[in-house]
């Protein structure tokens, strides 16, 4: 069960990763962050590094874990989980490589809050 709640919310970063960095270029800010633009993307910078590390431990833990694992079928499940995360590690560092061509001062192309 653990295995299926960790391949659901690895597939759920994977697709909302994009769709933030998306708005984030257009000059989004989260509505329910108290600061202005350049400590916004201070802390998602700071977010994608923690995804980034931790989709690449739970990726390697996971393929570490299912060469160990007795039963087959057990084992491909933990393949699909950690390559899953090891996803999430990719697209994190991608976005980090994304971001930092933003700049902090950007104006915002959205309507204001």
């Amino acid at each position: 069960m653990l295995e299926l709640i960790s391949i659901i919310a690895g597939l759920i970063v994977c697709v909302l990763i994009p769709v933030e960095l998306g708005k984030i270029r257009k000059g989004w800010v989260h509505k329910k962050f108290a600061g202005d633009r350049p400590k916004f993307l201070a802390a998602y910078r700071k977010q994608l590094k923690a995804l980034m590390w931790l989709g690449l431990v739970f990726g390697v833990l996971g393929l570490g874990l299912a060469a160990v694992e007795g039963h087959r079928g057990e084992a491909i499940v933990r393949v699909v989980g950690a390559a899953i995360w090891l996803a999430v590690s990719g697209f994190a560092f991608n976005s980090l490589r994304e971001l930092a061509k933003i700049p902090d001062t950007e104006p915002s192309t959205l309507p204001p809050r």
